[in-house]
């Protein structure tokens, strides 16, 4: 599925020209190129002659776990790892579609340390095993552990429902830092 990326589509209009399906055009509002997904055939060349990078064909799917403590809400007062349970959501042909929800562990921090014990990196990894991106308002100390399995990615947004709109919205960049060797953690609007 092709997917035009609103951070760095420049609304050059160079896609538009080469789709010889008309399925590109240029949202004059927004200032970026649209894909009409009924005329689109994927033969590529909007992704071919894109001089920004902007255009990524995505087949791949991924698991994303939104730390919550009421099922509405990204967790809000504290970081990603204290939330109550991990909303399950999978991406997959341009849509998020909720799975499961899991528990976060209990465990008891290390009372030495007020955040960043990696013992509780650990327990709540192993409720996570299977995610690809970890979604959460602040993520805590932890993070220098937890990058290297998950993206980490920060949404300020406090609804979950208007969170995975802007994870669709985003997704290319969600994947880009998915194939880092090193990884940041990566700030969504």
């Amino acid at each position: 599925m092709l997917i035009i990326s609103k951070n760095k589509c420049v609304g050059c209009g160079i896609c538009e020209s080469k789709c010889q399906a008309g399925a590109v055009s240029i949202d004059i509002e927004k200032g970026i190129a649209v894909i009409d997904k009924s005329k689109c055939i994927d033969c590529g060349l909007c992704l071919q002659n894109c001089p920004q990078g902007a255009i990524k064909d995505i087949k791949q799917e991924l698991l994303f776990a939104i730390g919550t403590d009421d099922d509405k809400t990204i967790k809000q007062e504290d970081h990603i790892g204290m939330s109550k349970f991990f909303q399950i959501w999978k991406y997959s042909n341009g849509k998020l579609i909720f799975q499961e929800k899991r528990d976060n562990v209990k465990y008891k921090e290390d009372e030495e340390r007020s955040h960043g014990d990696p013992g509780k990196a650990k327990a709540t990894s192993s409720v996570l095993i299977d995610i690809d991106v970890l979604v959460g308002k602040m993520f805590g100390p932890n993070i220098v552990r937890l990058k290297n399995k998950y993206v980490c990615a920060v949404i300020r947004e406090p609804e979950i429902k208007k969170a995975t709109e802007i994870i669709k919205e985003n997704i290319n960049e969600i994947i880009d830092e998915k194939n880092k060797k090193e990884r940041n953690g990566i700030v969504l609007k």
